[in-house]
């Protein structure tokens, strides 16, 4: 992972030195800022095997840099190494490319291919804010998610076998055409000696509880269908137009979406779920 290290003195440069105007978010872990670097252009190279670090190309680019916050203690550096050792595993299109991290004087930074349009949930209804999507759009990015799931899920030749552990629309980064990448892996798992699908016991319930497979909450049990059980909530999202924890949602469940899903299945009301703007997009594609 030599390749990947950058000096903090070039990122601090790209951000003036960490400054608020960079920033674009920031999580339960850190903060992310946008500035443009010099990053090893791994994706014109069929292979780094062989080569020395002064022969890969650089190429200079818009990346996101999260700032680990020094307060997260044991478990931000926990996630800190987590994200490297498992992003440096995977090549996936739907997997977000990790091309760079940092660890000096006791910060640990990781540079990562920026997402120009944001994440997921910036397109569902929050607070009274949206910005639509038409249906091809949300198929296309459901699709893009299911099959980098099933990628992190596949243990294959240098590759373990991942559980995410903290699929949310948070987590869903899309880039300038709108494909979608699974991003945030601090949390995640990975089981590279079994190919067959394993439960993984907790001491500690992690992850995001609207989004969190009710079977993990009440037995500690973590397995791949628990990621499968958090896609399928932010599936809703998308045919729902609003984020699971929405005031609107919180207010009939504390649980968020999810519950209030499967009541409706069962009542057969689901179709009152369903975004009016895809009602209304298929009102006036049909006339």
């Amino acid at each position: 992972m030599d390749f990947l290290k950058i000096p903090q003195s070039k990122i601090k440069k790209a951000t003036n030195d960490f400054d608020q105007t960079y920033s674009v978010g920031s999580g339960g872990f850190g903060i992310v800022y946008k500035a443009n670097l010099d990053v090893f252009n791994i994706k014109s190279l069929s292979s780094i095997e062989g080569r020395c670090k002064d022969e890969l190309p650089m190429i200079n680019k818009t990346v996101a840099i999260k700032r680990i916050f020094k307060r997260g203690g044991e478990q931000g550096k926990q996630g800190f190494i987590t994200e490297i050792e498992l992003l440096t595993s995977c090549k996936h299109p739907n997997i977000v490319s990790l091309l760079g991290f940092s660890r000096e004087a006791h910060e640990m930074i990781l540079v990562y291919e920026y997402a120009l349009k944001g994440s997921l949930s910036d397109y569902f209804q929050n607070n009274g804010k949206t910005v639509n999507l038409t249906w091809a759009q949300r198929i296309k990015i459901c699709l893009d998610v299911a099959h980098g799931v099933n990628y992190l899920h596949t243990n294959m030749e240098g590759k373990p076998r991942i559980i995410h552990r903290d699929i949310k629309s948070e987590n869903i980064l899309l880039d300038e055409n709108m494909k979608a990448m699974v991003a945030d892996f601090g949390l995640s798992v990975s089981d590279p000696m079994r190919q067959q699908a394993s439960t993984i016991y907790t001491q500690n319930i992690a992850g995001t509880k609207v989004y969190m497979d009710p079977e993990f909450l009440t037995t500690a049990k973590y397995k791949k269908e628990s990621d499968v059980y958090s896609f399928g909530v932010v599936l809703f999202e998308v045919l729902s137009g609003r984020v699971a924890y929405d005031s609107f949602y919180l207010k009939e469940n504390s649980m968020g979406l999810a519950p209030i899903a499967r009541r409706r299945f069962n009542e057969g009301t689901l179709k009152e779920l369903i975004d009016p703007k895809i009602t209304e997009e298929m009102i006036t594609f049909l006339l």
